[in-house]
């Protein structure tokens, strides 16, 4: 199958040196060179984050996703596959899912934008109802034009770079401090355009999500409540922890979510 991998670039004139390319978290095939380490990455536990879904196709993870509901993921519009497609859940190895249930519906947002990353947004419709408990449970979507900050994390089995194609089996994760519209458009200039339904994390210089994230999970804890405030969508093009990425933000389209699952 033929990845097609988005570049976005837009020269600074005025600049003297170039800002790096951002680019969407295609997704990828995982399994060739197992590791057990993403960028900044530590592994987590067995039930430590169990609306963590591996997206697969004939049994290889490709995306990331979130379970939000019995018989609903939520994931990127760029992960769009339609052929032999499965979320398991209840894993932290990705070979040993729990539970394995087929992709009956994949609907993308319908202004999504793959030259732009905005409206990075898809409901996934199984076909049949997970079975919640143990390791294996749904996340509360953020509230409709709600607002964060402080921390959050972020969780998958992505790459350890963009390059290097090496992956972990272990599910990983990490926390980032959320970015706001302001501070992250600062640091992108005119190379793209942070609208209101981009969430923006990272930039420290330690952690990065990277391919083979994308879909996945940007989770906070509100009140001791964990709640679903993005899902992973793009990073800067060799997955630099020193710039922010973008995650499609639940708050700013949890409307048009809910009228999916409806």
């Amino acid at each position: 199958i033929m990845l097609f991998y988005l570049l976005a670039f837009v020269a600074l004139a005025s600049d003297t040196h170039t800002t790096p390319m951002p680019s969407v978290i295609q997704p990828r095939f995982m399994g060739l060179h197992p590791t057990e380490k993403i960028v900044g990455g530590q592994q987590s536990s067995l039930g430590q984050f169990p609306w963590q879904v591996s997206m697969q196709q004939f049994g290889r993870h490709f995306c990331g996703g979130s379970l939000i509901a019995k018989k609903f993921v939520m994931c990127a519009a760029h992960c769009q596959i339609s052929a032999g497609v499965t979320a398991n859940l209840g894993a932290v190895n990705y070979n040993q899912p729990e539970q394995t249930i087929g992709q009956q519906t994949f609907t993308p947002h319908p202004q999504y934008n793959s030259n732009t990353f905005d409206y990075d947004y898809a409901v996934i419709t199984l076909a049949s109802e997970a079975t919640l408990g143990g390791n294996v449970n749904t996340i509360k979507l953020a509230a409709q034009g709600k607002e964060y900050t402080g921390m959050a994390s972020t969780s998958g089995w992505g790459y350890t770079t963009q390059f290097n194609q090496q992956t972990p089996t272990m599910m990983q994760y990490s926390d980032i401090p959320l970015v706001s519209q302001t501070s992250c458009q600062s640091v992108w200039g005119s190379v793209i355009t942070i609208t209101n339904r981009i969430q923006c994390a990272g930039g420290n210089g330690q952690i990065s999500s990277c391919m083979g994230d994308s879909g996945g999970p940007l989770t906070i804890k509100d009140n001791g409540e964990d709640i679903l405030i993005g899902a992973v969508s793009w990073v800067q093009s060799n997955c630099s922890p020193n710039y922010p990425g973008g995650y499609a933000k639940i708050s700013a389209q949890r409307s048009w979510i809910d009228s999916i699952m409806s």
